[in-house]
């Protein structure tokens, strides 16, 4: 991707994942904000739990989302700020943004008004429900799209209201349908000569991981309920609890030599060899009591003696690994997955593990070239080298306020202790030695 310039005005994961995505791959990112409204990521989720004097620097979700991109600091609501923006549009192949439909326009910024700026360039709007429709100007969260994408009602079990993910999962499945598209925009560019607008609804994208549930009722009129993690027809499946506090297993047996590994691993218990166990419709239809016999055997070893048994046994198996245990897992250490990246020395933040990309290149991987970038870092580097302004220019638009490298009227956030963390269930434990584990 090296040699592409994009500019984005991201909030929050929907769009500065797809960007992140492309960055690592080499992309010239260039994201926009402002210090007006700082982005929701800058406040919360804080190193060591401690907001700091630069709390808008130290937090952890806008650090490992925004890697390897530059950084400006534009107050679109005035019109130096918009006229930078546009310049800055005019020398980019791609613009991004995941603002609602309404904003983009009211700042001249649209894909309507780019285009006759620059005929060739892509801009990837993603909104929580598209730019047509009756949902057009509705506000969106990751909770309500994965709601209105039919992912939410098949989530959780039987007895039980649907379950919300832990993470903004359409983010995420947003993110890399927009990477996708983007690339196919590029692709389509480099045919033609022409740009393009993508328009894309992150609860649309939900909606396509979900086909066969759309497809049961299309071919079949059936109105699939919750299922926790049991499976159409595989059994057993699902996740084990393991010996310690917490610690589980994931068993998936798809086959009749999958069940017969589970046996021997399990040395053959006389349960095993039961009729009702006997074919794997009777397995299926008796996997309440099944269950209880395999936990009975998963809850007296350790998850991952566990895994590597039933690994060894030809049975799909994987130990249900909290984030401490994939930081220090010898298989992540072994393909040297987490990548240690030294942040501005302002931060206070040092040298911490990210997670790396996660497709493997021959020819040409990608890479964590450099943290994420403090509020307003690049403003100089960007008005001038790309935008020719001069250093008395740059100094009158940091003066009234167009630019700048701190917030304009934000408060320091308050971090709930760790304690009342753990009390309520945010988190389960805490290391104070934590670095020491991790050796940084």
């Amino acid at each position: 991707m090296e040699g592409i310039r994009i500019l984005e005005f991201g909030q929050l994961l929907a769009v500065p994942h797809a960007t992140k995505l492309l960055c690592d791959m080499g992309a010239a990112v260039i994201k926009v904000e402002t210090t007006v409204r700082l982005n929701a990521h800058r406040s919360s989720s804080f190193l060591d739990n401690e907001p700091g004097q630069q709390f808008w620097n130290r937090a952890a979700n806008y650090n490992d989302q925004n890697r390897n991109k530059l950084e400006i600091t534009l107050d679109l609501t005035k019109p130096e700020g918009r006229k930078a923006a546009q310049e800055l549009a005019m020398i980019s192949d791609i613009v991004c943004e995941n603002f609602t439909s309404r904003v983009m326009r009211n700042f001249g910024l649209d894909y309507d008004s780019l285009s006759k700026l620059k005929p060739d360039i892509i801009m990837l709007s993603s909104t929580g429900y598209g730019h047509t429709g009756p949902w057009a100007g509705y506000s969106a969260a990751g909770s309500t799209t994965e709601a209105a994408s039919g992912l939410l009602w098949i989530t959780g079990y039987p007895d039980r209201l649907p379950r919300l993910p832990s993470i903004p999962y359409t983010d995420f499945v947003g993110a890399q349908h927009g990477a996708f598209a983007i690339m196919a925009a590029l692709h389509y560019r480099q045919l033609t000569g022409k740009g393009q607008l993508i328009d894309l609804s992150q609860s649309e994208t939900a909606s396509a991981q979900i086909g066969e549930v759309l497809l049961d009722y299309i071919a079949n009129g059936h109105s699939q309920e919750r299922t926790g993690n049991r499976h159409p027809y595989m059994a057993p499946h699902g996740c084990y609890p393991c010996a310690g506090d917490d610690q589980w297993v994931g068993i998936a047996v798809g086959t009749e030599e999958e069940w017969q590994g589970l046996c021997a691993a399990m040395d053959k218990p006389d349960w095993s060899a039961a009729p009702r166990f006997a074919t794997p419709l009777l397995r299926h239809q008796n996997q309440d009591e099944m269950d209880r016999r395999v936990s009975a055997w998963t809850s007296q070893r350790d998850h991952y003696e566990v895994m590597r048994l039933l690994q060894e046994h030809g049975v799909p198996a994987g130990a249900v690994l909290t984030n401490k245990e994939l930081l220090l897992d010898p298989h992540y250490k072994a393909r040297e997955f987490f990548q240690i990246v030294e942040h501005a020395p302002e931060s206070g933040i040092g040298r911490r593990p990210y997670p790396g990309v996660a497709w493997r290149f021959s020819k040409t991987p990608g890479s964590l070239r450099h943290p994420a970038p403090l509020l307003g870092q690049d403003n100089e580097r960007i008005l001038s080298e790309l935008l020719g302004r001069s250093g008395k220019e740059i100094e009158e638009l940091a003066a009234a306020g167009v630019t700048g490298k701190a917030p304009t009227r934000a408060a320091p956030p308050r971090a709930p202790s760790l304690e009342a963390q753990k009390k309520s269930g945010a988190i389960t434990d805490y290391d104070p030695d934590y670095k020491a584990i991790l050796g940084i």
